[in-house]
């Protein structure tokens, strides 16, 4: 499968791209690629089948209100153009990452489900996967692409998610086969450990 996987330059852009090419032809799109024009991404995706839109939440030019409102203008218009775009170019299939701290401020005796709705933080880096995750569902209702949101925890931290499952997530939703009245947006929760992990030592 020919694969568009953003974010590259970021460590887990860059995990993705080392281990989804084992099996898949893949084009990485760092730093240099500007997803917020739609002739870049155009031509980015260009005999693409999929995307692992993998952006990083995190302010580019450092703190404060000017650099929350620089990250959450390049989440949500590269992820919209991106998305348009891959309509418009007949691709299928996108996978979101997106974050499982939407989910943090609920207390921790809750089992929460991918089915919960994000609460998250106000700050921009807490908001940003938010508005992605929007975008892209709003974008699905259309039908024209099915998104399938992947929700992880920090990459190998004790409580988050390790390396080996973010890529199996990735994978199993690359291949994932979509019955035929199963809804053009789905999420799910990657965590290997702590209190959104599906197995807990226990149970």
């Amino acid at each position: 499968m020919n694969l568009v996987v953003t974010g590259a330059d970021r460590p887990l852009g860059a995990l993705l791209c080392q281990g989804l090419s084992r099996g898949h032809e893949v084009a990485p799109a760092g730093a240099g690629v500007d997803l917020r024009s739609p002739e870049e991404v155009a031509a980015l995706l260009k005999g693409a089948q999929a995307i692992v839109h993998a952006l990083h939440y995190q302010a580019p030019l450092g703190a404060g209100i000017e650099a929350e409102g620089e990250l959450l203008d390049l989440v949500a218009r590269s992820t919209y153009v991106l998305v348009r775009a891959a309509c418009e170019a007949g691709i299928r299939r996108l996978v979101l990452i997106s974050e499982l701290s939407l989910l943090e401020t609920y207390p921790e005796q809750y089992q929460v489900s991918p089915e919960w709705e994000p609460r998250p933080r106000t700050n921009g880096e807490a908001f940003a996967p938010y508005m992605a995750e929007l975008t892209c569902r709003e974008i699905a209702r259309l039908g024209k692409i099915e998104v399938i949101c992947l929700r992880l925890g920090v990459l190998d931290a004790p409580e988050g998610t390790s390396s080996a499952d973010a890529l199996k997530a990735v994978e199993q939703a690359l291949a994932h086969e979509r019955k035929e009245r199963e809804y053009h947006w789905m999420v799910h929760h990657v965590a290997s450990a702590g209190r959104f992990a599906t197995h807990k030592e226990g149970n």
